[in-house]
């Protein structure tokens, strides 16, 4: 039998887990509902192309652990809109990857709908409580990207592109 402590442990994970299932599913209904927003998918990927500059569809699989032609699809329609573009640099079709300054503005709009939706959820939270929030959050991402292939080229195998 388990400790009571184990119960009100697995029932404490199992609410964040709703919550934080929750949580990201009205973000993509909230994205749904304006052209002017992108998609969480495409979001993400701008998002980590303006972080990590120079990456190829490659580093974006490894890290999001997706097989590389569903990537290359979706950077396919990022492409074609113009939201990001291939620089020099990379052999055949492995091009490094950058965003373009629709993109960036793109992306700008899509955290801003975002961060003023959590803004309103939250605009009676005391400032300590914000913090609390934000801590953990930051907790909870960096153990989640303990171990992930960061695309430095590092972790790049000869040929693998």
């Amino acid at each position: 039998m388990d400790h009571p402590r184990s119960d009100v442990r697995n029932a404490d994970i199992g609410r964040a887990y709703t919550e934080l299932s929750r949580i990201t599913r009205r973000a993509s209904i909230r994205a749904r509902g304006t052209e002017s927003v992108l998609s969480v998918v495409d979001q993400s990927l701008v998002d980590f192309i303006v972080q990590h500059e120079g990456c190829m569809a490659i580093d974006i699989a490894r890290y999001l652990r997706l097989n590389r032609s569903t990537i290359s699809r979706q950077l396919s329609g990022l492409l074609a809109a113009g939201l990001i573009r291939t620089t020099d640099g990379g052999t055949g079709n492995a091009k490094p990857l950058a965003a373009t300054e629709a993109g960036c503005a793109a992306l700008e709009r899509s955290v801003q709908l975002h961060r003023d939706a959590l803004d309103e959820r939250i605009a009676s939270w005391s400032d300590d409580d914000i913090a609390l929030l934000a801590g953990l959050l930051e907790r909870l991402g960096a153990s989640d990207e303990a171990g992930l292939p960061m695309p430095n080229g590092a972790n790049r195998q000869p040929g693998s592109e």
